[in-house]
């Protein structure tokens, strides 16, 4: 080996001390990241989560950023999806310690594109200023936002439950919001590292980090006023209801439904006793039930819906005459005068919940997962009109379907103005998976300035309004039994992210292939 590649070897490799202080510095962001998403509930701290481990990369050979931007994101999706394991199994019926691999492996695979960002950062030299850190911002945003992903969550929906910092999706979507976001953090750690050398620019970072942050609150305000004063006028309305029945995911046959059936038979006579209610919603559930396939349910309901709609959930089997393993459909089924009027078949399955991925080009994974379900797809939207309420065109939405924007903004664009969204989150018991679930679906309703309704198994259970508030009176108490009746206003608001879906994906990628042309041509610090 020669002296100049030994040197640049030794180059590569910080010293031991450095070494365990970018270890500490990784770990705490990766603390910062638990502790701002749903799970953790500390919404504030994804304005700061990423700075540490951005304060680590200073001066760092390029491998090593890498390597640091590989580990700090596989630990930190770990830590924040370590329920998805049991949740998985469960739905599944796949052992646990097969599951583990697996859900180690997704966040591998999500945490490559943090570590390309990393390596970046440090291969251009973005580091030390404000240009640098709106670049990275801007290549975090394109590989993490504009890459398909299985579960497209990150640092944004931290703040779900902060609506005037999330008001930016009716432009960008959630990759404008989580650009935000992050410049902030960048620029933040810009400022920190150029404090001691450099204090005039330090204070430009800290000062347009500010600017940015109180620009997306004052957007945000202003569009929430807007929202909320329109709602106040609007004049039609719909009064829908929704079921909680909370089963528990042990009753998953026709016999434990019908043995359990008197608890949805309660709730909705009481939901029905409080006003003449247009829509009433029963959610996803674990146990097989249908209008339209079973005859016991079409004789329940009937008996007990009053003169609205009724949308339920459902499972149908395949013709199995044509192949005893069809297998099933996830379904919903709008019932109206006494009957099927429309149904939807549910596209987007949930891989080993519903569907084994890749078993068709690989056949044995069959043999090892044998308990996986076998559901089909459905081919198309089909929205599911109201026939009480004239203009109102559901846009059914089953499971974790509501989490896909691109998927949802093709239904609002075949003329969907409601959102509902059903689900069944009992695998995942008491564990964050359903505030997960909640976060990452609740900012449909933001881009696309619709109404979500979200009604659920065992919580979270509620309405958002076109402004990402949930209407208070539509919730009910988590992992108990219940209903709520609900006036829903729609006013027709419309976005321009809903109008032009792309157009902040296609800035990004413009200027991070300026970007990346001028960037690459320097040597890596």
């Amino acid at each position: 080996m020669s002296p100049s590649a030994a040197g640049a070897r030794v180059a590569a490799i910080p010293a031991r001390q450095k070494q365990l202080i970018d270890l500490l510095l990784l770990l705490s962001s990766v603390l910062l990241f638990y502790l701002a998403f749903p799970g953790g509930g500390i919404a504030e701290l994804a304005w700061f989560a990423i700075i540490p481990v951005i304060i680590a990369l200073d001066k760092s050979h390029k491998k090593y950023a890498f390597m640091l931007g590989l580990l700090a994101a596989t630990l930190g999706w770990m830590v924040s999806i370590w329920w998805a394991v049991g949740g998985i199994a469960k739905i599944s019926a796949i052992p646990e310690n097969l599951v583990v691999p697996v859900i180690f492996i997704y966040c591998l695979y999500s945490a490559l594109p943090y570590a390309l960002v990393t390596w970046l950062h440090s291969r251009c030299g973005w580091g030390r200023s404000i240009g640098g850190a709106i670049k990275s911002a801007l290549a975090l945003t394109v590989l993490v936002n504009f890459v398909p992903q299985l579960l497209p969550g990150n640092l944004a929906h931290a703040l779900y439950l902060t609506p005037l910092q999330i008001q930016l999706a009716d432009i960008g979507g959630v990759p404008l919001v989580f650009f935000v976001l992050h410049c902030v953090n960048f620029l933040l750690a810009a400022g920190v590292l150029l404090w001691r050398s450099q204090r005039q620019k330090s204070l430009g970072c800290f000062i347009l980090a500010a600017v940015v942050f109180l620009a997306n609150l004052a957007y945000g305000a202003v569009k929430t006023d807007r929202i909320a004063d329109k709602l106040a006028r609007e004049n039609t309305r719909l009064t829908l209801a929704m079921i909680q029945p909370n089963l528990d995911i042990s009753l998953r046959t026709r016999e434990a439904w019908l043995a359990k059936r008197e608890t949805m038979r309660a709730l909705i006579q009481e939901a029905e006793k409080q006003q003449l209610v247009d829509l009433m919603v029963v959610p996803e559930l674990p146990v097989p039930l249908s209008y339209k396939n079973y005859l016991e349910d079409r004789h329940f309901f009937d008996e007990i819906k009053g003169h609205g709609d009724l949308l339920l959930t459902a499972i149908q089997p395949l013709d199995k005459s044509r192949d005893s393993d069809a297998g099933y459909f996830n379904t919903m089924e709008l019932i109206s005068g006494g009957q099927v009027s429309h149904q939807y078949f549910k596209q987007k399955l949930l891989p080993l919940g519903e569907y084994l991925p890749f078993e068709q080009q690989l056949p044995f994974l069959r043999g090892w997962f044998p308990g996986a379900a076998n559901y089909q797809s459905g081919q198309e939207f089909q929205l599911l009109p109201l026939a009480v309420a004239g203009g109102v065109n559901i846009l059914p939405l089953i499971c974790y379907e509501a989490v896909f924007s691109d998927f949802v903004g093709v239904g609002v664009g075949l003329g969907g103005n409601l959102l509902v969204n059903t689900v069944n989150d009992a695998w995942f018991g008491q564990s964050p998976g359903g505030k997960v679930h909640l976060a990452l679906s609740l900012f449909r309703a933001v881009e696309y300035r619709l109404p979500l309704v979200r009604a659920t198994n065992t919580g979270i259970t509620g309405i958002i309004d076109p402004g990402g508030n949930i209407i208070p009176e539509s919730q009910i108490m988590p992992y108990q039994a219940g209903y709520s009746v609900t006036q829903v206003k729609l006013a027709t608001i419309g976005s321009f992210y809903q109008a032009n879906p792309n157009v902040f994906k296609y800035i990004c990628l413009l200027f991070l292939g300026f970007a990346l042309i001028t960037g690459m041509g320097k040597k890596n610090a």
